[in-house]
């Protein structure tokens, strides 16, 4: 390496690796390390030598400093990487949103798709950037599926087509039919079907697959992404939110648990109560028992990622 900051990093980061034991880790991600040592190489020039949490941040996607595996670790238990999951995951979905953006321009549609950005940011009750970045892909793909010059070229027939091929896009599209409707652009209409929701039944079908499995899952990795899952299910929460939950907004107690949920303290269901009480008495490796994360993930600064709970899901359900 070239850069003086990079090549100290390098040797910080081995040498770490070796005085904590965990060379044999090391030497197993290896690869993905070199790599992305290389990207800090090739970029620290640009920022002027400076590595810090801001430039680790701009430079790497949330989900690019997870499969960092060791290098990651070392980043966050020597302080270089100092923002929490979620800094991180909004600086990357704003990367990702503005790298979409880039990739339309020179396209026939390009003004419609950042006039849709546009509408979007307006908003009133502003939009998070992870449904700004999955409906500007949907709005893209649907232009290049179509196979038009303009959106105001498109049609039912061309959405409806869209959606058969992918029709786990039909919520995401709406945002975009419903700012053509808007702005005049075109008078698309989206065919809603019947029993697109889960049904009370289908949630209570999940539980008790879930519920099934934990009796025979025993390592705490394959059990926590369930347990997330179950929460979620039977508190009628966001996925998201459940994951975020830290030690200091669960209550457990002889006579039952209760969760902090949007302000207000929920009494647990039975059925999860008991494996609420587990979160709360497994092991953690920071010492502020108030902040750690009740869902932790592979890091000790962050939370358990919906990604490793869809993963586990997927293996359930194979």
């Amino acid at each position: 390496m070239s850069d003086q900051q990079a090549q100290r990093l390098t040797l910080s980061f081995v040498g770490w690796a070796n005085e904590s034991g965990r060379h044999s880790k090391l030497a197993a991600g290896f690869a993905r390390c070199a790599q992305a040592l290389m990207r800090v190489d090739n970029a620290a020039p640009a920022s002027g030598g400076v590595i810090d949490s801001a430039f680790l941040q701009k430079l790497f996607t949330t989900e690019e400093i997870r499969s960092m595996g060791i290098l990651a670790q070392y980043m966050t238990e020597t302080g270089l990487l100092t923002a929490n999951n979620q800094e991180r995951l909004e600086a990357s979905l704003q990367r990702l949103v503005e790298r979409q953006l880039q990739e339309v321009v020179g396209k026939s549609w390009e003004m419609d798709v950042k006039g849709f950005h546009r509408f979007m940011q307006a908003k009133e009750k502003p939009l998070s950037l992870r449904s700004v970045k999955v409906y500007l892909n949907v709005a893209i793909q649907l232009l290049q599926h179509s196979k038009v010059n303009r959106a105001a070229e498109l049609s039912n027939a061309a959405l409806e087509k869209y959606l058969r091929k992918s029709p786990g896009s039909t919520a995401s599209a709406s945002a975009f039919v419903s700012y053509l409707r808007a702005t005049g652009v075109v008078a698309l209409h989206l065919q809603k079907k019947a029993g697109q929701s889960p049904t009370v039944a289908h949630r209570a079908k999940q539980v008790r697959r879930i519920q099934d499995r934990l009796e025979y899952v025993v390592q705490r990795h394959e059990r926590l992404p369930l347990i997330a899952k179950l929460v979620s299910l039977l508190f009628g929460a966001r996925l998201e939110h459940v994951l975020q939950l830290r030690m200091d907004q669960l209550m457990v107690s002889a006579s039952g648990a209760r969760v902090l949920l949007k302000g207000e303290w929920v009494d647990a269901p039975e059925e999860v109560a008991a494996l609420l009480h587990e979160m709360a008495a497994g092991p953690s490796p920071t010492q502020e028992s108030g902040q750690r994360w009740v869902f932790p993930g592979r890091m000790t600064s962050d939370h358990l990622s919906t990604a490793a709970v869809q993963y586990h899901l997927n293996k359930l359900n194979a």
